[in-house]
């Protein structure tokens, strides 16, 4: 049994198909959004919770942070620590972080909340681990994408619509394309936003990023976004 949502299984797949600089949703999408959100990182201690292969750290690094890198998927890890051996990398689950209270400066999750099965959990912890006046960065799947696994679309291959139904529900299912097969979660916003606020997070921004208007996907992410960024700050 695959206890990391099938991504131990899917992990090649997924690296071939990343590569170093990821792909152009992370690339044209999400590292534009965070940017700014995130300020200057120069001497923080950030972790990423649910690092993947490490890029995001990486890229964190590269402007002067002090990086910690926590992720399931044995594979990704050790890939992570080949690719950039100056940065901290572990085996764990973001339900049960293995640091002490107020461990970091900020606390980044970069579309893995949409991974992981037990979610109050999680954001308990990544709120616990945070400083205080520190952030809680979140970057996941939209709430409207995640209640449908693909785009309907007519016999000549062109999108109609996204389906949204059974929102308020939470659910999982399985979705693949190009050798990847992995478990999704879909949550109400609703529920993702009061978890963070419980967890004595405060909201400062809330996105729905969107590539620059010449970029070959804009049309679609116009028509509905698949990305939310939530940034909390902890008091």
């Amino acid at each position: 049994m695959d206890e990391t949502g099938g991504w131990t299984s899917s992990a090649e797949a997924w690296i071939a198909l990343q590569g170093e600089e990821g792909d152009a949703s992370r690339r044209e999408v999400l590292d534009p959004a965070l940017e700014p959100i995130l300020g200057n990182v120069a001497g923080k201690e950030i972790i990423d919770v649910g690092c993947g292969e490490g890029r995001y750290c990486r890229i964190l690094a590269s402007k002067g942070a002090k990086v910690t890198g926590i992720d399931p998927t044995p594979s990704f890890i050790e890939l992570a620590k080949q690719r950039h051996s100056e940065g901290a990398y572990l085996e764990g689950r973001a339900e049960d972080l293995p640091f002490s209270d107020s461990s970091f400066d900020v606390v980044v999750s970069y579309v893995a909340l949409v991974d992981i099965p037990d979610d109050l959990a999680a954001i308990r912890e990544m709120a616990r681990v945070c400083r205080q006046g520190g952030q809680v960065v979140v970057a996941t799947i939209s709430n409207l994408a995640s209640t449908s696994a693909e785009w309907v679309k007519d016999g000549g291959g062109r999108r109609l619509y996204r389906t949204v139904d059974r929102y308020m529900e939470c659910f999982s299912m399985w979705v693949a394309w190009k050798g990847i097969e992995i478990e999704n979660y879909h949550r109400p916003l609703s529920r993702t936003l009061q978890a963070h606020l419980d967890a004595g997070l405060e909201l400062t921004h809330f996105l729905e990023p969107l590539p620059a208007p010449d970029s070959p996907y804009y049309a679609d992410e116009f028509r509905v976004p698949t990305f939310q960024v939530m940034a909390f700050r902890k008091s």
